[in-house]
């Protein structure tokens, strides 16, 4: 139908037929408009992190991940010893790692450790051998790599279980190096055994240093009672609780 006969049928003059023309056209090309406006805003607003920090530990990845590749069928995964939902604190400036590996030595070649800052720039990686016997293996940083106070940094942990090196069997955790709070320092200082350093450590949330700690004496003491005890508490805090029996294999052997 022409336009002149529309505007015969509704009786308009040609000024307002203009007029009722112009904004029929501005609403239908402003409609489409405000709605990619709006699903642009809602996507922005919506891949925007949060800005208190509050995921930071949430990319942790405890459970071994990746393809198996050739690595055997085994009951518990490769496992790190770190809280789930949070990052691990430490105060030394060379922290140890802590991972269960299930796997025996001649099954993983080699191995690889990974240390990088927020912004996924390397500040450390080596390649490894594993202890004689599967189970909860150690890995601490050379004395010339030393943490930041208050600087967030990821770690991997990958085990390659074929000469090529390729789909590795990994976990990836989170640490932070806090400075000790003056009464904190002050409760070490007077602390009159390791276990009542590790109860502080413990109390004060600060992950790496407890663990690392009570590892330790528990090498040193491998018949204690009371240790394992703690041992078993510790792992439980933080659901943990399948790797109680699990033996200290050692530190891994860094390749030259």
């Amino acid at each position: 139908m022409k336009l002149k006969n529309i505007q015969k049928i509704f009786c308009l003059s040609e000024s307002q037929f203009i007029i009722i023309l112009l904004l029929a056209l501005i609403s239908c090309t402003s409609y489409p408009l405000a709605l990619i406006a709006k699903s642009q805003q809602s996507t922005s607003s919506g891949n925007q992190p949060p800005q208190d920090g509050s995921s930071r530990g949430r990319p942790s990845q405890r459970g071994g991940a990746g393809s198996r590749g050739n690595c055997p069928s085994v009951e518990v995964p490769l496992i790190a010893l770190i809280p789930e939902k949070k990052v691990g604190l430490v105060v030394e400036n060379n922290t140890t790692f802590w991972v269960f590996v299930p796997y025996q030595p001649n099954d993983v070649p080699s191995g690889e450790f990974v240390l990088q800052d927020e912004a996924n720039n390397d500040i450390y990686r080596a390649s490894f051998t594993l202890p004689e016997i599967p189970g909860i293996v150690s890995f601490s940083l050379p004395s010339d790599v030393s943490l930041e106070v208050n600087k967030t940094y990821q770690w991997y942990f990958k085990l390659y279980c074929n000469q090529q090196q390729l789909d590795p069997v990994f976990v990836r955790g989170w640490v932070e190096r806090t400075a000790l709070t003056s009464n904190l320092e002050r409760q070490l200082k007077t602390a009159t055994t390791e276990g009542v350093r590790i109860q502080l450590y413990t109390q004060y949330g600060i992950w790496y240093s407890a663990l690392t700690e009570l590892a330790k004496l528990r090498l040193a003491e491998p018949k204690n009672a009371t240790l394992d005890n703690e041992w078993a508490k510790l792992l439980q805090n933080v659901d943990l609780e399948n790797l109680v029996q699990k033996p200290l294999a050692g530190e891994v052997k860094i390749k030259q």
